[in-house]
């Protein structure tokens, strides 16, 4: 046989392969080009990496892939994406990445958002939703609204201080819900926390650790490896303040003289049941404490930026206000107001949408081979939804990156059967969707429609007397982002605003 006749003869079988390479089996998804042997992670960067990603989907498409060192990564863009993988298919999605540093190390493996999916999730979460179900949320209204009255007052009191006020409104009823007793004004344990939150959201994010990337690092002795040492230390650190907060909870207990409910009560009640140890107890009540602190106090800053940025949005809700409680500031909106306020309830709904507080999502973890799209998704892939593409996704957000609640105003202006959850992917997908969601969203509702209410959020002025630039680009970075601390002047809106401040709170305080 001739030369050309092999050629001529092999041609089907070249075919055959190259059909099979492009089968759905083989064909992974887009992405940029890789370095052999480590993969992208000398290019994903590991501060502001939603941004990153964003650019990412505008050249390969709204589902692309990485691999940091070997590891897969799916980056999912669009929420149709990540609602029918994370959501629909949640039975494969659930997991979490192994973290070494602050997994391992830092939490001792019983940190609940970090878990993978197994029976110690569940047991977490069980004891999470029997606090935080929606038929239980609406319980604690009299708190939120306590709260938020003393945000008020502060910001009247303290009106420089507004972004640390807005840190204890966010604490301060996860500190009574989970603890029983409220956050007094020389605790320490809200600037502990913040001390926990400040790293943590920082050490959780991928890339933030080499030894992360590189799990064989954990093989190397102490001397070799100071980063276990240092994540020790947090760890330590973190115990020492949770463990003491749910002890003086048990001795509450044990001496009778309190009928305490909340969550570190019940999670004593249920050790027995539920073989709780000291240190997942800790753990569990403190996440509670973390979460709600971080990303309400960060979704509040957000909303200061956005009126400052966008002060036709403050104004239109200011006189949805005024034309419902009367402009003389001598009744303050509660939750008995929120279905006759359609505009404060789409502005609080932008404000989540326009700055998710975890832009670049939480990662997931596939737990087996899976199709979709014509693409292979290996097990053991990091699947991450970035909330920040979605909420700025054109195709669903006209004018994504403009500050408009008119797009979550409900047909006829009237709010019906709608949920502060619902319409953006701040709280994420699936079965790891934040458990406090209901709670969070409803506490920042309360916070931002009496801010609304009480306060004009207006520009710090530079030395010249001319208003300063802010920018939402001034940010944090990590796990969860907030605006850096920035000048603004909050003054009442009418001294019979104020007055109303102080004669409500001195009736209640």
């Amino acid at each position: 046989m001739s030369f050309w006749a092999c050629v001529y003869a092999l041609i089907p079988a070249f075919l055959l392969v190259w059909k099979f390479s492009l089968s759905s089996k083989n064909r992974y998804p887009p992405g940029p080009p890789s370095v052999p042997g480590v993969g992208h992670v000398f290019q994903v960067p590991t501060t502001y990496t939603w941004r990153y990603f964003e650019k990412l989907s505008l050249i390969y498409g709204p589902l692309f892939r990485l691999s940091l060192a070997g590891n897969d990564v799916l980056v999912l863009n669009k929420s149709v994406d990540a609602e029918e993988l994370l959501g629909r298919r949640s039975h494969n999605y659930s997991s979490r990445p192994p973290l070494v540093y602050a997994g391992k190390y830092q939490s001792n493996n019983k940190r609940l958002v970090l878990l993978p999916y197994g029976p110690v999730l569940k047991r977490q979460r069980a004891a999470f939703h029997q606090m935080l179900q929606p038929r239980v949320v609406g319980a604690y209204e009299n708190m939120q609204e306590f709260e938020s009255l003393r945000l008020l007052h502060d910001i009247v009191d303290k009106p420089t201080k507004a972004f640390r006020h807005s840190q204890r409104f966010a604490a301060a009823l996860v500190f009574t819900l989970s603890y029983g007793r409220r956050l007094q004004d020389n605790d320490n344990d809200l600037d502990s926390v913040i001390t926990v939150l400040n790293g943590f959201v920082c050490d959780t994010y991928p890339g933030a650790h080499l030894v992360d990337t590189f799990p064989c690092l954990d093989l190397l002795p102490d001397f070799l490896s100071p980063w276990r040492a240092q994540a020790r230390v947090k760890h330590e650190f973190e115990m020492k303040l949770y463990t003491r907060l749910v002890l003086e909870v048990k001795e509450r207990m044990d001496s009778g003289k309190q009928n305490l409910e909340c969550f570190a009560a019940r999670l004593w009640e249920r050790q027995n049941t539920e073989t709780l140890d000291l240190e997942e107890m800790s753990y569990i009540a403190g996440t509670a404490f973390e979460a709600g602190t971080d990303s309400t106090a960060g979704t509040i800053q957000w909303f200061f930026m956005a009126m400052i940025l966008y002060p036709d949005a403050m104004h239109r809700a200011q006189v949805e206000l005024d034309s419902l409680l009367g402009p003389d500031g001598q009744t303050v909106p509660g939750f008995a107001h929120i279905n006759e306020l359609p505009y404060c309830f789409a502005l609080t709904k932008e404000v989540l949408r326009w700055a998710p507080a975890a832009p670049g999502g939480f990662p997931h973890y596939s737990d087996a081979d899976d199709e979709y799209k014509g693409f292979k998704i290996n097990a053991k892939t990091m699947v991450i939804p970035c909330i920040w593409s979605m909420h700025h996704d054109p195709d669903e957000f006209p004018d994504p990156y403009v500050f408009r609640p008119e797009r979550f105003l409900p047909n006829g202006g009237a709010i019906e059967n709608d949920s502060l959850t619902e319409g953006h992917y701040g709280f994420g997908f699936g079965r790891r969707k934040c458990p406090g969601q209901y709670l969070g969203s409803k506490t920042i509702w309360i916070g931002l429609t009496r801010l609304l209410w009480a306060f004009d959020i207006q520009p710090g002025l530079d030395k010249q007397r001319k208003p300063i630039i802010i920018s939402p680009d001034n940010c944090t970075s990590g796990m969860t982002s907030k605006p850096i601390d920035f000048e603004m002047r909050l003054t009442p809106r009418s001294d019979g605003h104020a007055r109303t401040i102080r004669r409500e709170w001195a009736m209640i305080s």
